[in-house]
């Protein structure tokens, strides 16, 4: 792409940036702030990160763009991806505060600058099946199909990439590519869809493969694969994320379970949301007047919160239902307790706990952000 259109392309998306203000709802101590400035009725609002300025960025791979929203002021702006079409994916910062999210159907890397929200693309040096411009927009695709993103130990971008069975390695330092093939996996995609990547215990990564029922690490530097089938069979796990302790946190979403896997031992233990202290609790208590969801117990992506406390979204992955719930876990108690969102089938997609006192989330189709307060 020439220099010259690509910031022509820059210079559009920044003026097409909207600034819309506070428009917020509550329901106990769940706050939802929208809905996000999107270029379609449901933008496909999922993955929320903090940047270093404080600013929380919000994903929406529908629309193909990329919003900030201020938490001081209420105010979002939007930034469109330069492909339309793009779908970008799940976000992280590297060590300079550079926000990147990969572009699935864009078969790229996109880094966004988070003081200006310009964006630049690196294209996948892998199965680029298809790449051009019409009517000056670029076009590219492939086969890479690479899904969320994750800055390791080593400072490096991971990410995942389903359609070549493997794990993509990006250095924005040095410009270097590496992927490295998952052991097993011959399904593509179809065995990585949902596929999460985040940081791993030690100098390791750890993701998902929901369809082959199993989370695995890899080591950044000795690029080792650590498998672990999960004991329930099909329980789908799509939410993986390390405790402090440096075990692994698993939401196990057709098993309606959360689970912990101890990467020393191998052990994995599983915590049934079903019962006295899961789906009876929800029903008790917690749930917004007039919010409705589906009630199954389905657990999505997780996290440990500053509290010592283990917070997922429920009811997911959409195709078996929308829900409308976020979920806490004592890990010492067992107990669970869940709450409603304000907006009904909102679909709670990802979970973040970079602020302290707080657990942020995106509503994909309430088109909104939600902040649970944990005090």
């Amino acid at each position: 792409m020439e220099p010259a259109l690509r910031r022509l392309l820059v210079t559009a998306s920044l003026l097409a940036t909207s600034l819309v203000p506070l428009s917020a709802t509550a329901a106990g101590p769940i706050t939802e702030y929208g809905p996000v400035p999107s270029s379609l009725p449901i933008g496909g609002v999922c993955e929320v990160e903090f940047d270093h300025h404080g600013k929380l960025w919000v994903e929406q791979y529908l629309s193909s763009q990329v919003a900030r929203f201020d938490p001081a002021t209420g105010r979002f702006e939007n930034f469109s991806t330069p492909m339309p079409l793009s779908v970008p994916g799940g976000m992280d910062l590297d060590l300079a505060g550079d926000l990147w999210m990969p572009q699935v159907t864009g078969n790229s890397l996109l880094r966004v600058d988070t003081d200006d929200g310009s964006m630049t693309e690196f294209p996948l040096p892998w199965a680029n099946a298809f790449s051009t411009e019409a009517l000056g927009i670029p076009l590219h695709s492939g086969l890479g199909l690479a899904n969320d993103l994750a800055r390791g130990a080593d400072g490096a971008l991971w990410f995942t990439l389903g359609g070549l069975d493997s794990i993509g390695r990006y250095d924005p330092v040095t410009g270097a590519w590496a992927k490295f093939r998952v052991p097993g996996e011959i399904l593509g995609q179809v065995g990585a869809l949902f596929g999460i990547i985040k940081p791993g215990p030690g100098r390791t990564v750890v993701f998902d493969l929901p369809q082959l029922n199993k989370v695995a690490t890899l080591d950044v530097d000795t690029h080792v694969f650590t498998q672990y089938t999960m004991p329930t069979p099909n329980s789908f796990p799509v939410g993986v994320r390390t405790a402090a302790d440096g075990t692994i946190w698993v939401g196990e979403s057709l098993g309606m379970k959360i689970a912990r896997i101890n990467p020393v031992t191998g052990v994995i233990t599983e915590y049934p949301l079903l019962g006295v202290n899961g789906l009876l609790t929800s029903v008790l208590g917690g749930l917004a007047v007039g919010s409705v969801g589906n009630p199954l117990p389905m657990a999505g992506p997780i996290a440990e919160a500053g509290d010592g406390n283990i917070y997922f979204s429920v009811s997911f992955p959409a195709v078996f239902g929308l829900g409308n719930q976020v979920a806490r876990f004592n890990p010492v108690t067992h107990e669970v307790r869940m709450w409603s969102t304000p907006s009904s089938a909102s679909y709670p997609c990802d979970i973040n706990v970079h602020e302290p006192g707080a657990v942020w989330f995106g509503l994909l189709t309430a088109n909104k952000i939600g902040r649970l307060d944990i005090g």
